[in-house]
């Protein structure tokens, strides 16, 4: 398996075929104004072209009356030359993308390039990834080969084969799967805002991400007992030489022992100062590899989806089931992320696969929001 592009190894990984046609929503956006269709053509035509890993254009651009029963319905023909397809209606942009290209990471980056046009050629390309120097990976290496060390899994909680009988029903968002131990989501407003969430962070030193993290590995104690590694995707930090997209080509794994802001900023920091594409650190690390391949330790993704930043632009509502470029799958164990939603708070989004109990996972949720109440409370004490 070590000779499949990446994105192959990490859909063999969850359970699906490389070849698996699965297609998601990358992201929308309402338009300051109503865009010239001919001009929005030339700007999708020419990201795609500046990105290998979409395929060949020109991009299908649909305009229709209701934008999200086109996407939601939307099948790729088998000889497609282009991964990318979007839809318009009116000011509504909606980017719709094969699975294999279509993590947070690349959902801003195409946003943000089909709004505000750039020059020039790509970094160097390897595979569908911008190659980082010898020297960063080589400084990096020993860091990461001793973070995963003897990676903890998610053992309490956790069941073998399907749920023992205890499930509730909570998963509104049915089997997700293809193949292998099929998944379940659910969605729960959470009350948070950004704007609370940035309050918190100023409140504490510290970052919106790192706090909203805190609360995560809060939550996640009983399942993880007194630390665990938690992949965490870091779309929208500036990350200027890596300008390629391409599924999961951010995760960056964090160990954390100790769920105090204090504790995870500095753990994130250090992992983030050697930090490398996510492709880089899999061929570079075989841990890394184990970490996530079949039989590996069950772990917990984190990540909170940012939109793009402009004026007048807004972030879409995107219904539930058609997902906003997020972690449809999880790997080895389940995912977790916030989703910014009208009003501007976030919607609390987690698949799972069905060997953990849906009571549990409900659990999860409330234990989140419980541990960012006290964070708030804290820092108001501050």
């Amino acid at each position: 398996m070590d000779d499949q592009p990446y994105a192959q190894r990490i859909l063999t990984w969850t359970g699906g075929p490389p070849d698996v046609d699965r297609f998601v929503a990358l992201g929308g956006v309402r338009l300051p104004a109503e865009p010239d269709p001919a001009a929005l053509r030339r700007a999708l035509d020419a990201v795609v072209a500046r990105h290998p890993v979409l395929g060949a254009g020109p991009v299908t651009l649909h305009t229709v009356d209701d934008v999200w029963a086109a996407a939601a319905a939307g099948r790729y023909p088998p000889d497609a030359k282009c991964l990318l397809w979007a839809y318009l209606a009116g000011r509504e942009l909606l980017l719709v993308a094969h699975h294999t290209v279509s993590d947070p990471w690349s959902m801003r980056l195409l946003l943000r390039e089909i709004l505000l046009p750039v020059t020039g050629a790509p970094a160097t390309h390897r595979g569908g990834t911008t190659t980082p120097t010898h020297e960063q990976v080589r400084r990096a290496v020993p860091f990461w080969r001793g973070m995963l060390a003897d990676v903890p899994s998610l053992t309490p909680g956790f069941h073998d084969g399907d749920s023992d009988g205890d499930s509730d029903g909570g998963g509104d968002g049915g089997g997700g799967g293809d193949g292998g131990d099929p998944t379940a989501e659910i969605r729960m407003p959470s009350g948070i805002t950004q704007q609370e969430a940035s309050a918190v962070a100023r409140a504490v030193r510290s970052t919106p991400f790192v706090v909203l993290l805190t609360a995560f590995a809060r939550a996640l104690s009983p399942l993880s007992g007194s630390e665990a590694v938690i992949p965490v995707l870091t779309h929208g930090r500036r990350r200027s030489e890596w300008d390629t997209v391409g599924l999961y080509m951010n995760v960056l794994p964090v160990r954390l022992r100790t769920p105090t802001v204090r504790a995870v900023h500095h753990a994130f920091a250090e992992a983030y100062a050697h930090e490398i594409p996510f492709p880089t650190l899999l061929d570079a690390v075989p841990q890394a590899d184990a970490l996530f391949a079949d039989g590996g330790p069950h772990l917990a993704q984190f990540e909170v989806i940012q939109v793009p930043e402009g004026d007048g632009i807004d972030p879409l509502t995107i219904p539930p089931g058609l997902g906003l470029g997020g972690p449809i799958l999880p790997v080895n164990g389940l995912a977790f992320w916030l989703e910014p939603a009208s009003g501007g708070a976030y919607t609390a989004c987690l698949r799972y696969r069905r060997s953990h109990r849906d009571a549990d996972m409900q659990a999860l949720i409330q234990r989140f929001i419980h541990s960012w109440e006290d964070a708030r409370a804290d820092a108001h004490r501050a």
